[in-house]
Parts: C-alpha cells; structure tokens; sequence
C-alpha cells in the first residue's frame, strides 16, 4: 500500500501544477505557514492556494495541518477534485477506509475523469475485501491514464490473489513478462497465476526454471515453489523450499513483500502447513504460534494450530491384558 500511496502522492502533486518541496515556500500570495493557523483567513483565497499548502504539509509529514488545508479547499470549492483525492489519500494513510472511499466517490462525482480518484477508490476497496469492485476502480483508472498501469500493478496482482481470480492473473503475468522480459520475478508471477488455475506441476516446471537461470534467486521464488509442492502434496519438497526462503529471509531478503502485505505472517503459516504435512507436529506448532503472534488472524490459524497440536497426542495403546473380570465358573 505504501507504494500506491506515493503513487497518490505524485498524482495529486501533478493534478493542477507543479508542487513545491517540503522545504520551499508555499505557492501562495499570502506566504502560508507550513503549521496551521487555528483559523482560515478572512482574506478570500482560491481553493487551489489551500490545497497546495496541504501537500507542502503532507510532503512534511504533517497530516493535521495537511488535512485542515485541504478541509479548507474543499469548503471553498466543494467541486475541487484533486483536494478530495489528497484527503482520502490522508484518510487511507491513517487507515481511516471509510472517509478514504467517501473522499474518492466526492472526487469521482466532482471530476469522471479523475484517474487518480478511480486509483484512490481501488485501493480502499482491496483493503476492504472488496477485490471484485477494486479491480474495477483499478482498470477504470488505467483506461483514463494509462500512464498508472506500471505503478499499480502491485495492487492489481495483490487484489486478484486475494480473489482467487486466475484469468486475471495469468493476464498480468503476461504483462509483467512483456515488459520486464529480464526479471527472475516473472517466474514468480507466471508461476502463482498456474498454482491459482489448479495447475501446481506446471508451476513447478516454472518456478524450479526461474530458481535454476537466476544466479541469486530471491526468496519469493523458493515461496511460491513450496506452495506449489504443497498444492501438489509433495510435502518434503515444500519443506525443502520453505526452509530455503525462510533461510534468504532472515539474511534480510525482502521480496515476499511482493506477494503479500503481511509477508512474514503468510511465510509462517506456509512453513506451518508444510512441517504439518510431513509429521513435524511440534515445529509445526511453533511457527503457527509465532504466526498468530506478529498478527495472523486467529479465525484462519486457530483451526490450524489445533491440529498441529492434535497430532502431537498419542493415540491411546491397547492394553496389553482383558479390561473386564472374567465369568466365575
């Protein structure tokens, strides 16, 4: 998320002019502080003057003074787009979803054409759960400004896992492929969207091809092998690649952040799985438990974490001699 809301950033800064840094003065007549005044002027000031001192606080990492700007513009002019699409890309920051949908529907109805009010609107609904929706907003915001497709496809990608949507995934598998035809991650992408369609062998043809023609293979690529092995129930090959990531992970390999917003949750409740399926219960129930520690849902783990302690408890052994007294003759 952090990536797309830079993207808003850039967006926003580039929507009406060109912006000042965080260390220039404002683009205003009145010189306006970079703090803000505990009230609007009583001199009339356009709604654009209001809206770039926001994004002087906002690039000062000052959101309080950014957001009284931009409430500010938008009470001038409540037909000012791009203040709502800064103010929901505030909103969205602080995690605040709900006043983040409201601002980009306001920008929408303001301006149609507003890409980055479509791009904002996507983002909020992939982080709502509402993947369907958001690959729309998504594919909206291109068709307005294809210029975006570059730097929202992690979004894109990250909305069509979530869905389970394998047509989807297998076309931007393409498009990475087509236009980063160098890049060891395009194994990645073409890998996961055949794991998605129900084809793990062939990801594995494609995953094992990546990890052999790249000389450092990042540990995404070890991941999305071993969740294939594991979609293929080839549970000690799934160890294998597991253990392999988690060992280029904690050398500080961070590529699993492409895959996921939570990526060290998704990599111990994977690693959970695969101890599971070859019998290593107890390791199995450490990983789990350190995944629902650093955050893991409990109403995905919990289920999980019991079998991995159930199948630590012996089966109860016969005993050896007759539980009942035997007749009297």
């Amino acid at each position: 998320m952090r990536r797309l809301l830079l993207l808003l950033a850039m967006i926003v800064l580039a929507g009406c002019c060109v912006a000042p840094s965080a260390s220039s003065t404002p683009l205003s007549p009145l010189r306006l502080p970079t703090r803000i005044p505990m009230t609007a002027t009583p001199t009339p000031v356009n709604a654009r003057v209001y809206y770039e001192a926001g994004l002087v606080c906002w690039q000062g990492g000052d959101t309080e003074c950014a957001l009284q700007y931009f409430n500010w513009a938008i009470k001038i002019n409540p037909e000012f787009a791009p203040a709502y699409v800064a103010r929901g890309s505030v909103y969205l920051a602080k995690g605040w979803l709900d006043l983040a949908l409201a601002d980009a529907d306001r920008a929408i109805a303001a301006d149609p054409d507003a890409a980055s009010a479509y791009a904002l609107r996507g983002e909020v609904l992939r982080l709502l759960g509402l993947y369907t929706q958001a690959a729309q907003a998504f594919e909206q915001a291109i068709a307005l400004d294809p210029a975006l497709e570059k730097d929202m496809f992690r979004s894109r990608w990250l909305a069509a896992c979530a869905s389970d949507d394998s047509e989807r995934l297998l076309v931007l598998s393409q498009d990475y492929a087509r236009e980063y035809p160098g890049d060891p991650l395009r194994y990645y992408y073409r890998g996961w969207a055949f794991i998605s369609s129900g084809r793990p062998q062939l990801a594995i043809l494609i995953l094992i091809e990546g990890i052999e023609d790249t000389p450092d293979p990042p540990a995404l690529l070890w991941f999305a092998l071993g969740h294939a092995y594991m979609e293929d129930n080839a549970w000690q090959e799934a160890v294998v690649s597991l253990e392999t990531a988690g060992g280029l992970i904690r050398a500080g390999d961070t590529s699993l952040e492409i895959h996921s917003e939570y990526p060290l949750v998704d990599f111990f409740g994977e690693m959970g799985r695969a101890y599971l399926g070859v019998g290593r219960c107890a390791d199995a129930e450490m990983v789990i438990e350190h995944a629902i520690a650093i955050g893991a849902p409990d109403s995905e783990y919990a289920s999980l974490l019991e079998e991995s302690r159930l199948c630590m408890t012996p089966e109860p052994s016969p005993t050896p001699y007759p539980t009942t007294t035997p007749e009297s003759p």
